[in-house]
């Protein structure tokens, strides 16, 4: 017969091998993907007039302009894009040193349209308080304190140039160029 330390060790060892074996579990597992996020860039798109550039802006062209005299033009600013946008106007004037383009008063309002005709053509509502007496860099707004536009909005601005009843007399017979820059950023 079988020495019983022996027999009780076989037995030890069965026991110890079963619950080896059984004494691995598995996990169960699960995993959900979430898809179909897509993320796209809203655009800004200024334009004045409708246009990208503006080349032939006449509306405030005058000649023989004396003291008294003034000139309107409107202009339309749109935003075509899809996002909100800020903007300001700044303004420069050609022939400096001869002192017209100082000398001329400004005035930018809301008006969709000009008042008065030829040399007496007027924007006939109230200045825009983010608006300057002259053609100045923020003319209209500032990098600062921009105006806004909506997502798809517009809206028109009139300007006015009157040269002073009291224009100096060394005024005759100077001309300048006036520039109109438009700039936009988004929000």
């Amino acid at each position: 017969m079988p020495d019983s330390r022996a027999v009780r060790a076989l037995l030890s060892l069965g026991m110890v091998v079963s619950l080896g074996a059984t004494g691995t579990y598995a996990y169960w597992t699960d995993s959900v993907q979430v898809t179909g996020t897509t993320i796209t860039a809203g655009t800004i798109d200024l334009d004045v007039n409708n246009q990208d550039t503006v080349n032939n802006f006449t509306q405030m062209n005058i000649t023989n302009m004396v003291p008294g005299n003034s000139v309107a033009g409107v202009l339309t600013v749109n935003n075509n894009g899809t996002a909100p946008l800020r903007y300001h106007v700044n303004a420069s004037y050609s022939n400096v040193a001869n002192g017209l383009g100082a000398a001329l008063v400004v005035k930018v309002t809301g008006d969709a349209a000009t008042g008065g005709a030829g040399t007496a053509k007027t924007c006939p509502g109230a200045a825009l308080a983010d608006s300057a007496a002259g053609f100045t860099p923020n003319m209209l707004g500032s990098a600062a304190l921009p105006r806004q536009l909506t997502a798809g909005g517009s809206e028109t601005i009139c300007i006015q140039a009157t040269l002073p009843t009291n224009a100096s007399t060394s005024l005759q017979g100077a001309s300048t160029s006036v520039t109109f820059s438009f700039s936009g950023t988004s929000y």
